[in-house]
């Protein structure tokens, strides 16, 4: 019987192709996922603006740039930010804290908003709340129906963020985010894609007449 350190090369290389045939594998799926996300959009971009760019930022988020943004918005960005399926390790431990493929929306606006208001779901990937902004002008944390935390700043118009939530969330597969804020971006939407892949311009919408009622605070 051949001693056991005899074995350790074929191990290693084994582990080798082993990762690397799941970083192949994970690759292809996010690009075939981020593909069918972009198809889907295609019928919600429209209302941010006229064209688009588009980038891929590795294998796990693709970027698209709003060309000519529609009023009331002065630039836009939506990021389809995947899965790191391509990486075993990372992809397993960020599933575990619930991580899933989302969107995020971040506008600017021909005018500022007046006031800051910040509205997560603590138990999503991106709704923790260690890295809310302690600004003077934000309140204490509120619990909002659905489980979310809202932060109110002062002269905020909460009855239109909390309208433009509820329309997000019967449109999408749930929000994990929304922050409206007189310093850019002006408002950021991090929000799931829906399950049945419902038509976009009805997740899109919401974020643009929000933007159209912020325009005129």
């Amino acid at each position: 019987m051949p001693p056991l350190e005899a074995f350790g090369p074929s191990v290693v290389i084994g582990l080798i192709l082993v990762v690397m045939l799941w970083f192949a594998l994970g690759t292809q799926r996010n690009i075939r996922k981020g593909n069918n996300l972009l198809r889907w959009l295609q019928g919600g971009l429209p209302i941010l603006g006229r064209r688009t760019t588009l980038r891929w930022l590795g294998s796990s988020v693709v970027q698209l740039g709003i060309v000519e943004p529609q009023t009331p918005f002065r630039e836009a960005t939506v990021a389809i930010v995947l899965e790191p399926r391509d990486v075993p390790v990372l992809w397993a431990f960020a599933r575990s804290r619930g991580r899933r493929d989302f969107l995020i929306i971040r506008a600017n606006l021909t005018r500022a908003p007046g006031f800051s208001m910040d509205v997560r779901d603590p138990r999503a990937w991106t709704g923790r709340l260690e890295d809310v902004d302690a600004a003077d002008d934000l309140g204490h944390a509120q619990d909002w129906p659905g489980g979310f935390i809202a932060h109110v700043g002062q002269g905020a118009d909460e009855a239109l963020v909390r309208l433009a939530l509820s329309r997000l969330a019967k449109a999408s597969g749930g929000v994990w985010r929304l922050t409206v804020q007189p310093i850019v971006p002006h408002v950021e939407v991090h929000i799931l894609p829906p399950p049945e892949k419902a038509a976009a311009d009805g997740m899109v919408a919401p974020i643009r007449e929000l933007a159209a009622a912020l325009a005129r605070h």
